[in-house]
């Protein structure tokens, strides 16, 4: 579980802290939640779970929850990211509260739900060596898992956030899955499935063996006195199982290879039957099973669940499908007439992106991917925890690094120098010109200057007035300039082992300044805000006071246990992608006494990084780009300060249900703060019906904050619209119920 520190006095807060790194530096995750993923590719669902149009279901190592209310438009609405790549799950109640069981690899997990729009992990379970936790069950409150070649766990979960083993049956074959038909729980395990008397769950007694017809048991289920056993390789096996500890072979029905599981609605089975898609089997006579129709699926149908959506104001049965392979993802088939089943909808997975993501910049709601050998990716990021693409564009070179103005990015293209790219139209971008420079692999924008840290040619400036068309200015000899950051007047560059500073107030005419001491282990990337620049140096980062930058003095240091490569600065943080030990969150409250505020482990090789409020946005080698969270930044209020531009955050949560909180600031007037023309926050749906007011009222400079009430509003998108005086903005959000 992620540990938080509670929302009290800064001073305190960062104390919490300090004793916390202290004395539990084994944590994974502290103070950071990991929101969404593009480029990792999400992998397989082999599990699904739904209550009406709400469908829970896994993908890869994710929970994925999603509302199917509109079935031809679903819509993701949460996930939550294990450690293992999910295998079953099933939804219930506890205390009152809803919860997800889930089981994969040697865990099992419990996740509340009961708020579907912000699950949170209650607690994981480590089954025990040897445990392959294939599937789970529940009754009551105990949760039965199938945990392979360790035979069937039985926990209670009546204390979710602290399960425990309350029975064991170590002795049966390979358990693939379990169900519940009380007072028994049938379990599904290789080559023959077993009965277990349940009514004592801590002494489970066991009761009844089922030989079947042979063949690979995978699944089983039970209706009417009759189990339907899945043998993954040959079809059905129908058995009598009204005398559990004598089970009785009825007969076989061949839908074939691989056939997974099996789920009853009224007189009709629905089998998940792997390539061959979705059949449906009338059992009404479950002497003599017949088959009805079958429909493909995008995927290998993996497994099944029966809920009922409503449209047109009637119930509606739909079987979900959790698909498999290369296509993976979630089809809901409108299954009310059995004979002619048709798919009403489909959410996809996400496959893994081609190259290697190297560097990421923010501008309003979308990011810039500089994604090495595939070049330039654009996604919107609108919605945190699901980033989307909107277009590609590959570069001739390899894309090292990013930046972006009105509508243009230049890419830092190595070999191939710098390449102006036009995104005004992010779904179709289109490289424009080239400028040549030596292996250009570091880039920084500061108004209209565009500064490039080269190889050969050193420190370039590019004129960007005409975005279309930037003019070299100038350059600085160098060798071997890594990367460049640029604020003020102020623009630095990192040699590895040093970094230089100059004065740009002329930008055509850069005059040097001083540098820093030798670095310990290197540099690659630092930030600057202020009188101070910040500079990983290997595991720590080091803090440089730049009031005057003919002689910089380090004033603070803090140790990162991470290889930092970049760093991005958002209000009081500095973020820090630190390869494979992931992002690390520094508070700069005092520049001159640095904290390690946060962190989230085991990113692989997090290179790059660009912020938004309290958003990060991390680039990582392998994985793509991925989403975080500063659960610290309750507030962007920053004491005794007032903003000096005008900034629409994204509304958070979001999704939500039902209400939902707007952040925004309004620019000084001449340095003062002092009231501006009147500002006003409407809501639009998808229509551009204009549906709430939220804010219509003269405000001062400053940073505010309107919270809307959706509960008399539908599921869907919705949009809302910030204005003052002659400047807009506008995002998206998701009403999620």
């Amino acid at each position: 579980m992620n540990k938080k520190i509670p929302t009290f006095h800064p001073l305190l807060a960062f104390l919490c802290v300090v004793l916390s790194a202290q004395l539990a530096f084994s944590q994974e995750v502290l103070n950071v939640t990991q929101l969404g993923n593009f480029g990792k590719g999400e992998g397989e669902s082999k599990a699904v779970f739904a209550a009406g149009s709400l469908v829970f279901y896994g993908l890869g190592s994710k929970v994925q929850i999603a509302s199917f209310s509109v079935p031809s438009a679903p819509v993701r609405i949460a996930s939550v990211t294990l450690s293992e790549v999910v295998e079953d799950l099933v939804r219930t109640s506890i205390g009152g509260n809803q919860y997800l069981v889930v089981t994969g690899g040697s865990k099992m997990w419990l996740i509340n739900v009961q708020n579907p729009t912000t699950p949170s992990l209650t607690s994981t379970v480590e089954v025990g060596t040897g445990a392959i936790c294939e599937g789970v069950a529940t009754s009551g409150t105990y949760a039965y898992v199938a945990a392979g070649g360790a035979g069937l766990k039985i926990y209670s979960i009546a204390t979710p956030a602290s399960p425990t083993l309350a029975a064991s049956i170590d002795s049966l074959a390979y358990c693939e899955s379990v169900v519940i038909s009380s007072p028994y729980a049938y379990i599904a395990a290789a080559g023959r499935s077993h009965i277990v008397n349940i009514s004592t769950p801590t002494a489970p007694v066991y009761t009844g063996r089922i030989a079947g017809y042979g063949g690979y048991h995978q699944y089983l289920n039970v209706r009417s006195g009759y189990a339907y056993v899945c043998n993954f390789d040959a079809g059905l096996q129908v058995i009598n199982v009204t005398n559990p500890a004598n089970p009785v072979n009825v007969m076989e029905v061949p839908t074939g290879h691989r056939t997974a599981r099996i789920v009853f609605d009224g007189n009709y089975g629905y089998v998940a039957n792997g390539d061959s898609g979705m059949r449906i089997i009338n059992v009404v006579n479950p002497a003599a099973p017949t088959y009805v129709s079958r429909i493909g699926t995008v995927g290998r149908a993996a497994s099944v669940y029966y809920g009922a959506i409503t449209i047109g104001g009637n119930p509606t049965g739909h079987i979900y499908v959790s698909n498999r392979t290369t296509v993976s993802g979630l089809s809901a088939i409108n299954v009310s007439i059995p004979a002619t089943p048709t798919t009403s909808g489909f959410l996809g997975s996400q496959n893994a992106a081609s190259g290697s993501a190297f560097s990421a910049f923010y501008d309003n709601n979308k990011v810039y991917v500089a994604y090495g050998s595939a070049g330039l990716r654009i996604l919107d990021v609108s919605t945190p925890s699901n980033p989307t693409l909107l277009g590609v564009l590959d570069t001739p070179g390899e894309a090292r690094n990013v930046v972006v103005r009105s509508g243009y990015a230049y890419v830092a293209d190595m070999d191939s120098g710098v390449r102006v790219i036009n995104a005004t139209n992010p779904a179709a971008p289109v490289s424009i010109r080239g400028i040549a420079t030596s292996r250009a692999r570091g880039i920084a924008i500061n108004g209209n200057y565009v500064y490039v840290a080269t190889r050969d040619s050193g420190l370039v400036v590019l004129n960007i007035t005409n975005p279309a068309n930037p003019t070299w200015l100038t350059n600085v000899r160098g060798i071997d300039v890594e990367n460049v950051a640029a604020a003020g007047n102020v623009v630095a560059t990192s040699l590895f082992n040093l970094i230089r500073f100059y004065n740009v107030t002329n930008p055509a005419a850069p005059v040097a300044g001083g540098q820093t001491g030798t670095l310990v282990s290197g540099n690659e990337g630092l930030a600057i805000a202020g009188n101070f620049a910040y500079a990983p140096d290997g595991d720590s980062l080091r803090v440089y006071n730049i009031s005057n930058i003919a002689t910089p003095v380090q004033v603070g240091k803090v140790w990162t246990r991470g290889y930092g490569y970049a760093a991005a600065i958002s209000g009081n943080y500095v973020y820090v992608p630190a390869d494979d030990r992931g992002l690390r969150v520094v508070n700069i409250t005092n520049p001159a006494a640095p904290v390690l505020a946060g962190f989230y482990d085991g990113v692989p090789i997090a290179r790059g990084v660009a912020v938004d409020g309290g958003f990060a946005y991390v680039a990582e080698r392998i994985d793509g780009l991925t989403v975080y969270r500063n659960d610290l930044v309750v507030s962007v209020e920053e004491t005794g300060t007032s903003p000096s531009s005008f900034a629409l955050h994204q509304n958070y949560p979001n999704p939500f249900n039902p209400t939902t909180e707007i952040r925004f600031q309004i620019a000084e007037v001449r340095g003062q703060r002092s009231e501006v023309s009147r500002v006003t926050m409407k809501v639009y749906d998808v229509l551009g019906r204009e549906v709430a007011t939220l804010v219509n009222e003269p405000m001062a400079a400053g940073i505010h904050k309107a919270t809307w009430d959706a509960s008399d509003f539908p599921t869907g998108v919705y949009f809302y619209k910030l204005s003052a005086g002659s400047i807009t903005e506008t995002r998206k959000m998701i009403l999620a119920k």
